[in-house]
């Protein structure tokens, strides 16, 4: 017996799962929502601890660049951290906007120093 019937079926069963999945991802990302929907499902909430850790080790490797353009792309300069710092209702913090507050570690709460990296300017390029 022939079950082409039968299997086709179950292909667009799966095909429509996947769209569906797709457009409200989409969705998601127009509306806005796709920050508050990360956060949900991968809890990306930094630990100030973890933070400071990861900031030492970024700074050991910046300084080790021969360039000043190299040393403020580094992750050190680059890369921030979210945190439920202020206050403490178990969400990422946000600014004014309600965009996510981004902590460099080269800023407080974090601030972790790294001398020949982050200059006056917190790493950035002096005009």
């Amino acid at each position: 017996m022939d079950k082409k019937g039968a299997e086709l079926s179950f292909n667009v069963i799966i095909i429509a799962i996947l769209v569906i999945l797709v457009l409200v991802i989409v969705a998601s990302v127009f509306v806005g929502g796709f920050g508050k929907l990360t956060e949900i499902l991968f809890g990306n909430i930094d630990n100030l601890e973890t933070a400071t850790t990861t900031c030492t080790t970024r700074c050991l490797s910046s300084q080790s660049y021969s360039t000043e353009r190299q040393k403020l792309n580094s992750a050190y300069c680059t890369r921030s951290f979210n945190f439920d710092y202020n206050p403490k209702d178990g969400k990422s913090d946000r600014d004014l906007e309600g965009n996510l507050k981004n902590y460099y570690c080269y800023q407080a709460p974090i601030s972790v120093s790294c001398p020949g990296v982050d200059n006056v300017n917190g790493c950035k390029l002096e005009s």
